[in-house]
């Protein structure tokens, strides 16, 4: 906790007494700083001045850095010269600081021993831990600037820094002195740091004095560093932006980071090129600490072996063995570039025989299958028919001894192992579902692969268009011996840019109501990131909708269903895709066809949609409307948000691995005795990297649209906003009713925005919306009709089915009725069990039954669930895939939940059990944000608190009219009661009870125990 004095009000502080050079003052002024700015703080010094009077020698410079006067040499020397810069001290009633920074001049150098070169600024040696920072003073013209900046009246103060400091007005923190004044002079009120590491003591981690005095609740701090491309000085610029960001935003500050673009260095050389327009675009585009933490994650610092800036990668020179990582984007050829090499090294010269496996490893079936046929080597499934497999491609999903290729990392000495799309594949095998019940030997499986290869000679290339730091250090994490990479950037970018038309709308119906439009001209291709029933907008309504609005035009759906149906006509479709397309009228394709898909057809489609939910973060999304490669138009819809974040949904990746952290540990405490060994069975290196990619992927989707129209400016892309938001296309303008009549027409215009009812008739769009819903309700209850009406399987016949790739819509339909039975353990499925469980309700469902319920059976079930996760991964566990309920059961408990389930009870929200929940989840947020991903903050009213936690268990308080207010009016406070839910639950957890309890009889038996209490004891003593 920095302390800082209680500081009265003062008079303005006394000018710096000295001269100022004219060279001097012209290095600041080339930096932009205010004339006056300058006079006020900057002075010239000499190494040695004579008093005209008594000829008696001082030392000025000496004297201001507390040096003795050898510093310099045996003897001081006339010829040093520089100059010095002080300020304000907040800690001495604003008045004139008396610490500095000194620049010498570079004709007059002073080399700095610790370092051995000239020292390019020095400050006062007063020992460890004694830089400050400089306030820079300033004049009253500079004053009123920043007061209009922030439209904050002066009212009679005397001094700057301190009507800064009492109003809490934002300020921003930057690294110099010159910079600051810069930016003091376009009205930004700026402080000066002496150094990016120096705005804390890194021995305490606490803030230096001064800047924790201008720490207060609710300031907005802007930190604005240098630009830089070295990859040292740009791990050391994110250590000290994330650590002083963090220190900032404990103390109650606001904290956003200003990124500059380069090629300019400074922010003050990037003003001078390029304007104070340019500088005020880039403060008001500023992002928060954690987004600008995540979105530093994507960023690649290796040094690169081989730089292009070319339209194809052609023949690279790859190395004969190590780890090869290719960057570059989307249509370059990098899987082209590959089949030079694979075909030299699968056959050896002059033979037909096999010289050195090849194995492609990607995320997606149909992406892996195509990559395998463009380089000549089998798919898996062709692989198993051959007695001798030797090259074959696989999804990272078989890749562990239990697939049916029976996968041995042995086995793969001296091979070439290309990860394709490197980034998704090991986002996929830290977190997809798919990959849930072998995740630890999937990724143990990987480490042997890559260690065995590299260790025999072996070359692994890991190739993607956002090739990051991430995915090499988790790749060089895996190896037994430190490997350097070799490294290929290719900073071509696409010329080729398309118009995109971006829709601000709450709905994507809008957007639909172009498409009809387009298709009146020809095909439109169709990307959606939903499949299922369930969501409004999926391929499946969509599909829908079109059939029903044009019987006459032929439609293609291709999702995950309908390419492994050997019914359906788009089966396999992705190594033929460009033979097919062509003879559809409207395609809708999902994420299923993945990345390195390419659609090359040419004058078939008129333009491209996508409507987003958010489902995929905002980059895989992008790459979903780049299949077609013709620049035909783009018509976009985004979610303002999306719903799929991962662990708490921070972006600040070590939250989010001490988040899952700390609840295992939660439950792992409260479960007693367990053997278990979290930091010696689990895997750090995976955990951290997971942790990585899953606060890049929440950075996305808390922002989603913003992130999405972000990353297509950056890709050159022309994007026009079609809005019915004035305020985003006039900004604080005055708007008349004639320029809103004038923009529906046309007649108006405003770059860069599209009015929305210029193009589109309002109820047109809910009706479109409106059908959609209904179309969505009607789906649903049918799937859900087939579902509970599909034919019975066997255990036995459900294992089998989940190994098949081929699966028609019968067989899905028996699949998932039998993973109902074994979810709910009852005989029969109903459509509406089969409708509440799309909607979540088996977690809230367990979740009450547990805190209504013997507390030993979530115990047992936790106990249960850890042993499961061992033995699938021989002694090892995946800390993100450990889902304990325990220590949400006791939160439950400890917050009295289960008092507001009294039926037909009045609750107030002034009630004293609602203002304990409430009161308490504020003390306990973190372990609200931790155990239920609950973020409790103190705007949310007691009673939101309250119903959040109840929907948690699938339950809620319902609103029945108003108490009489205290004069005796209506319109009181809310009156709210709990009526128990009409549903299947009772005979579910009926069912749920009779299991458990024959658990815990058998226990007792084995144990001997003949009441639940002793089993604890019993555990304590086996241990």
């Amino acid at each position: 906790m920095v302390t800082s004095l209680r500081i009265v009000s003062s008079e303005a502080a006394k000018s710096i007494e000295g001269y100022l050079a004219p060279d001097h003052e012209q290095e600041w002024l080339m930096s932009g700083v205010d004339p006056e700015i300058i006079r006020r703080n900057v002075r010239s010094l000499h190494d040695t001045d004579f008093d005209p009077f008594t000829r008696e020698a001082s030392y000025p410079i000496a004297e201001r850095l507390n040096w003795k006067v050898t510093r310099f040499g045996q003897q001081a020397r006339e010829s040093v010269r520089g100059w010095w810069v002080s300020g304000i001290d907040p800690l001495n009633h604003w008045q004139r600081m008396e610490w500095g920074r000194f620049k010498p001049d570079a004709d007059t150098p002073i080399v700095d021993r610790t370092k051995s070169k000239p020292a390019k600024y020095l400050s006062p040696s007063l020992g460890k831990g004694s830089s400050r920072l400089i306030l820079l003073d300033v004049p009253m013209r500079i004053w009123q600037k920043v007061a209009e900046r922030f439209e904050i009246e002066i009212a009679g103060a005397t001094n700057f820094w301190e009507w800064v400091w009492r109003n809490n007005l934002p300020i921003v923190l930057t690294e110099g002195e010159k910079k600051a004044g810069c930016l003091l002079s376009l009205g930004y009120a700026a402080i000066a740091l002496p150094g990016i590491f120096s705005g804390y003591r890194r021995e305490t981690r606490q803030l230096i004095a001064e800047l924790g005095h201008f720490a207060t609740t609710q300031r907005t701090v802007h930190i604005c560093f240098d630009y830089e491309t070295k990859p040292r000085t740009l791990q050391n610029i994110f250590l000290a932006t994330s650590r002083l960001g963090q220190l900032l935003t404990n103390a109650g500050c606001q904290v956003k980071v200003i990124a500059l673009p380069g090629a300019e260095k400074g922010v003050d050389d990037f003003i001078v090129a390029h304007g104070h327009a340019a500088f005020a675009k880039l403060y008001e585009s500023a992002v928060e600490l954690e987004f600008w933490q995540a979105s530093k994650l994507w960023s690649l610092t290796y040094t690169p072996s081989l730089t292009l800036n070319q339209p194809y990668l052609g023949d690279l020179p790859y190395p004969e063995s190590g780890l090869a990582c290719i960057k570059s984007a989307k249509g370059t050829g990098k899987t082209t570039a590959l089949q030079g090499l694979i075909k030299t090294a699968t056959v050896a010269p002059g033979t037909a025989k096999a010289a050195r496996k090849v194995l492609v490893i990607t995320h997606r079936i149909q992406l892996g299958k195509a990559i395998c046929q463009s380089i000549g080597i089998d798919w898996i499934t062709d692989a198993l028919n051959s007695e001798n497999p030797g090259s074959y491609g696989l999804c990272i999903d078989s890749l562990h001894p239990n697939s049916r290729i029976r996968f041995n990392a042995a086995e793969w000495e001296g091979a070439i192992v290309i990860l394709d799309e490197v980034e998704q594949v090991l986002w996929h095998a830290l977190n997809s579902a798919t990959c849930y019940n072998q995740r630890v030997r999937i990724l143990e499986t990987l480490r042997e692969l890559i260690e065995t290869v590299l260790a025999t000679d072996g070359l692994v290339i890991a190739q993607d268009a956002d090739l990051s730091d991430v995915s090499i250090d988790y790749l060089r994490g895996l190896a037994e011996t430190p490997v350097t990479p070799w490294v290929v950037v290719n900073q071509w970018k696409p010329e080729i840019s398309w118009n995109v038309s971006l829709y601000d709308t709450k709905n994507p119906a809008p957007l639909i109501d172009r498409m009809e439009s387009v298709l009146k001209t020809g095909a439109v291709f169709v990307c959606v990131d939903s499949q299922k029933v369930r969501g409004r907008w999926s391929s499946k309504n969509l599909e829908t909708y079109l059939r029903l609005q044009f019987p006459e035009k032929r439609i293609l759906r291709i999702d995950s269903e309908t390419v492994s149906d050997p019914d359906h006509a788009a089966y396999h479709i992705a190594e033929r895709i460009n033979d097919v397309v062509g003879d559809y009228d409207i395609v809708l394709a999902t994420p299923t066809i993945g990345t390195g898909v390419s659609i090359d057809v040419r004058n078939h489609f008129q333009g491209v949609f996508g409507i987003f939910q958010g489902v995929t973060p905002d980059s895989e999304s992008r790459q979903a409307l780049a299949r077609v490669r013709e620049p035909i138009p783009r018509y976009i819809w985004a979610a303002h948000f999306g719903p799929g974040k991962i662990g708490n949904g921070s972006c600040n990746y070590r939250d989010v691995a001490q988040s899952v952290t700390k609840s295992v540990q939660y439950n792992i405490a409260l479960l007693k005795d367990i053997d278990f060994d979290l930091d010696e069975q689990s895997n750090p290196i995976a955990l951290r990297t997971w942790a990585k990619m899953a606060a890049r992927v929440n950075a996305s989707l808390w922002r989603y649209r913003r992130e999405f129209r972000n990353g297509l400016l950056l890709e050159g892309h022309t994007v026009t906003l079609v809005t019915d938001d004035l305020t985003k296309m006039f900004g604080q303008l005055p708007i008349t009713d004639q320029m809103v009549a004038q923009l529906k027409t046309g007649v108006l215009n405003i770059p860069g925005f599209e009015f929305l009812e210029a193009r589109h008739d309002l109820k047109v769009c809910d009706r479109i919306a409106q059908v959609i819903s209904a179309i969505r309700t009607r789906n649903q209850t049918a799937e859900a009709i087939a579902v509970s009406d599909s034919p019975e399987i066997t255990p036995a016949e459900y294992y089998e089915l989940k190994e098949q790739a081929e699966q028609t819509v019968q067989k899905r339909y028996s699949k998932r009725k039998h993973e109902l039975k074994r979810k709910y353990n009852v005989e029969t499925i109903t459509p509406e069990i089969k409708l509440k469980d799309d909607d979540g309700w088996y977690t809230q469902l367990r979740l009450y039954y547990y805190l209504t319920r013997n507390p030993e059976y979530v115990r047992l079930h936790d106990m249960q669930e850890i042993e499961d996760h061992l033995e699938r991964g021989d002694g090892k566990i995946s800390i993100q895939d450990v889902k304990l309920l325990t220590a949400q059961v006791e939160a439950l408990r400890s917050l009295r939940i289960l008092e507001f389930l009294k039926p037909g009870e009045k609750i107030l929200a002034t009630d004293d059990l609602v203002q304990f929940v409430a009161t308490t989840a504020l003390e306990c947020r973190d372990d609200m944000k931790a155990l239920f991903s609950f973020t409790v903050t103190e705007k949310l009213a007691p009673i939101a608190i309250v119903q959040t936690l109840l929907g948690k268990i699938g339950v809620k308080l319902t609103c029945t009219g108003r108490a009489v207010a205290p004069d005796g009016r209506r319109g009181g406070l809310r009156i709210y009661k709990y009526f128990p839910p009409q549903d299947d639950r009772d005979s579910i957890l009926a069912e749920w009870e009779k299991q458990d309890l024959a658990m815990l009889q058998t226990l007792m038996e084995v144990t001997g125990c003949n009441d639940f209490s002793e089993i604890d004891e019993w555990i304590e003593q086996s241990a």
